[in-house]
């Protein structure tokens, strides 16, 4: 990991961790109308995940820039119609939103033990784009 001003760190994190609220509040709203989600909802919540990989990506962050990726693809999958919100897909989300946070708990740190554990999920999910699932 660079050397990270820690006015710099403060500020993502700030705004990360709103970023990440919001997420999971989107995901809520998603999880409740799963059987027609709205576009602008979709659309919310994937510019959430896409800032905080941008940002992530920006400061070195490697481990949460790819956790915020593989979120951002299945994301990109449910709002292009090439994925549908069943159950299992919205407890990935859920779940990718848990490891974000906590990686955002120690940035740069080690990945937790579940890291490649839910990347693996969201990975194989969003490989389902060749068919609605």
């Amino acid at each position: 990991m660079l050397e990270t001003d820690p006015e710099v760190l403060a500020a993502f994190v700030e705004e990360a961790s709103e970023r990440i609220v919001a997420l999971e509040s989107g995901l809520l709203e998603l999880e409740r109308t799963a059987r027609a989600p709205q576009a602008d909802l979709l659309n919310a919540v994937f510019r959430d995940a896409h800032s905080i990989k941008a940002g992530a990506n920006l400061l070195h962050f490697s481990t949460l820039e790819t956790a915020a990726h593989k979120l951002e693809n299945v994301l990109d999958s449910l709002r292009k119609g090439q994925l549908s919100a069943r159950e299992d897909v919205t407890q990935a989300l859920f779940d990718g939103v848990d490891l974000l946070r906590k990686l955002l708990d120690s940035p740069g740190a080690p990945a937790p033990t579940d890291y490649q554990e839910c990347l693996s999920k969201l990975g194989e999910l969003a490989k389902r784009r060749a068919g609605i699932t």
